[in-house]
């Protein structure tokens, strides 16, 4: 009998083995329940990037931010100056700003993002740096568009942001826009 014992246990841990491990309470991968996802994939529209975006910082997902934008990235700010009395523009690339925002989205446990109101829109169709086409609404052929939105960005339980963002939007080769430029205009309150 104790000689089977070793068979046995044997068995056993090749059948576990064979099976794997299976975390019962993690969720199955893919689309939540119905085929939906809160993020849009395709990012077939600057409304599907703004979109993500804000979900991006909502669940402070910054791989999601980092696939919104474009590898030409391009941040612009205003940078008051307090002894002065004036101020000057700034700005970094994509790479300081996945960093500063990785940063944002990790200090604070509570984020929302509304996009308010669209101020200005238009789409363009470039070759280069000649604008071939131009309209203020939607066209398909369009690989640029220019969209400015006014926005409240809470940040915890004390600071909350308003302000309005300029955003340059570029159709990559798949058929996805991403954010080329955002600049950025807020007041603290």
């Amino acid at each position: 009998m104790i000689r089977k014992i070793p068979l046995y246990a044997g068995l056993l841990m090749l059948l576990l083995n064979g099976t794997g491990c299976k975390n019962i309470f993690a969720p199955a991968l893919g689309d939540l329940d119905g085929g939906n996802s809160i993020y849009r994939l395709d990012l077939a529209s600057p409304a599907d990037v703004l979109h993500n975006f804000r979900y991006a910082y909502i669940y402070r997902d910054s791989l999601m931010y980092a696939m919104l934008l474009d590898s030409e990235f391009v941040f612009v700010y205003y940078q008051p100056s307090t002894e002065s009395g004036t101020g000057h523009y700034d700005s970094w690339m994509w790479d300081t700003e996945l960093r500063t925002t990785g940063r944002l989205l990790g200090a604070f446990s509570y984020i929302d993002l509304i996009w308010q109101s669209t101020l200005d829109s238009a789409y363009y169709e470039m070759q280069g740096d000649s604008v071939i086409r131009r309209e203020d609404k939607r066209f398909e052929s369009a690989n640029y568009a220019d969209i400015s939105r006014s926005y409240q960005l809470t940040l915890g339980d004390y600071y909350t942001l308003v302000g309005d963002a300029a955003f340059r939007f570029r159709k990559d080769k798949e058929g996805k826009w991403r954010i080329l430029r955002w600049e950025d205009k807020y007041n603290t309150y």
